[in-house]
């Protein structure tokens, strides 16, 4: 897997009551998720819905003929505190299939793009404190 991240600080987003329909108490992050892929999809990436996972949201993103993983999750310890310090990630994960991830090259240059994209949306709102460095 190779994966660039970031971490963002906002008190933009609810990060203290898990909401009823969390697979576990810390699956924070939908609404940020939900504004994320909105902000991406009007920049022309193509994005799918947020899914929950266990550490919080996915957004699949789409790109010539790979997908890629953009995750999104708040750092425990930030779990009820104002603000909260989120990560970013956006990855992409060679294929299943051996004969495939052989003669596949990594498509690093369309991940950096695309991370390039993520970074630019959330550098551009000004209730958010973007570092490339965990806190």
């Amino acid at each position: 897997m190779i994966e660039q991240s970031l971490f963002v600080t906002t008190d933009l987003f609810e990060a203290s009551t898990p909401g009823p329909d969390f697979i576990n108490p810390r699956c924070f992050g939908e609404e940020f998720a939900k504004w994320l892929a909105s902000r991406l999809a009007q920049r022309g990436v193509d994005v799918s819905e947020p899914i929950q996972e266990d550490f919080g949201w996915v957004i699949l993103l789409k790109s010539e003929q790979s997908t890629f993983t953009l995750s999104l999750g708040i750092m425990d310890e930030s779990i009820g505190q104002v603000p909260a310090v989120w990560r970013i990630g956006v990855a992409y994960e060679k294929p299943l299939n051996p004969i495939k991830s052989w003669f596949k090259r990594a498509p690093v240059e369309t991940l950096q793009s695309l991370f390039h994209e993520v970074q630019s949306t959330v550098r551009g709102e000004p209730g958010f404190i973007v570092s490339t460095d965990e806190p």
